[in-house]
Formats: structure tokens, sequence, C-alpha cells
């Protein structure tokens, strides 16, 4: 009697070969496309921040909460666009990819609830929404830099957490940490996201 059970069952190289390129290939793909969507996140980030300090500054208007309303909806509708534009790249059947997708959705879903619940609260505190922010975005970076293997994510992910620290040990919080966070937001968003897209269009 033949023995059929998985372990003895041959295996064919060439199809795990092809299976690992396919999703190696995704892979590359995916690191462009949510490269992209970092540096566009980095950068509405990183001009809102610096709108907030003008505003405490009193250089503009203070529109502080229809400011954040609007860089929200521009860009989750700029998300949209490039997932859309990517096609099928962006639902290729990879776990390690939907990984850190969702923590990246995990992410914008936690600010958004934070956004629509500060409507509502008798004053904001904005200890508490650098707290937030700072230490959902380092473990969206640290999920990507473990499942991704990409080691330099980490630096992004701790350089978040440290402002976190940051935020939780002083007593108050300056104004000069919107400059902070707008510098930030370009050296652990942005360059990150430029980062993502040199290695994708690099290894294509």
């Amino acid at each position: 009697m033949t023995d059929t059970s998985p372990e003895n069952i041959t295996r064919n190289p060439e199809a795990d070969l092809a299976l690992i390129r396919s999703m190696m290939e995704a892979g590359r793909k995916r690191a462009g496309v949510d490269g992209l969507h970092l540096v566009w996140w980095g950068a509405l980030l990183s001009a809102t921040f610096f709108y907030q300090f003008a505003i405490v500054q009193k250089w503009v208007p203070n529109t502080s909460t229809a400011s954040w309303f609007v860089v929200t909806a521009v860009g989750w509708a700029g998300s949209i666009y490039f997932s859309r534009k990517a096609g099928r790249v962006c639902r290729e059947d990879n776990p390690t990819l939907a990984a850190y997708s969702s923590a990246w959705m995990a992410v914008g879903v936690t600010m958004i609830i934070y956004l629509i619940s500060s409507l509502f609260a008798a004053q904001n505190s904005p200890a508490s929404a650098t707290i937030l922010s700072s230490g959902v975005i380092g473990c969206a970076f640290f999920v990507m830099a473990h499942v991704l293997l990409l080691r330099p994510m980490y630096i992004a992910a701790f350089g978040w957490w440290a402002i976190m620290a940051y935020a939780l040990i002083v007593p108050e919080i300056h104004k000069g940490i919107l400059l902070v966070l707008s510098a930030s937001s370009l050296l652990f968003i942005f360059a990150p996201g430029l980062y993502l897209k040199k290695l994708a269009s690099g290894e294509e």
C-alpha cells in the first residue's frame, strides 16, 4: 500500500519556487505602494503640525479643529486613490503584507475615533493627542519592521516612542513640540516612505 501521508508526498520544487517568487514580487510592489502612502501622509502631517504652530504663534487665524478634519479627509482620499491605482497589488493573498497593512489601518481608525471624540470633550489635551498618535504610529512601524525584516523601520518606531515618552515625562507640553512633530513627520514617516519606494524600484 502506498503511503500518501503529507510528509511523503513528492513536492514540486518549481511550484514552490514560483510561489516564493510571487510572494516576493507582491512584497516589493506593496512596499512601493505603502511607501507612497507614507510619503503622502508624512508631507501632510508635517505641513499640518507646522500650521498648528503658526496658529499658536497667531500668524494665521485659529482653524485648528477644521484643519485636522481637512487633512484627514485629504489624507484618506489620497490613500484610497493610491490603493485603487495600484489595483490587485493591494489585494494579494499574503498574510505578512496583510499584517502590516492592518497595523496602519488600526492607526487610522484610532486617530479618527480620537478626532471625533475630541469634538464632544470639554477640553482637548495636546499631551494626550501626542501620546496617542506617537504610540500607535510607533507600533505600526515596529510591526512593519518585524514582519518585512526591514531594520531601518525600527528607527522610525523608536523615534515615535521617544516622542511619546517625552510627552509622558514633561509636566507640560510646550508649543515647540509642534515643530518637533512637524520635523518628525518628515524624518520618521516621509523619509521611510522614500526608502520603501527606492527599495521597491531597485528590486524590480
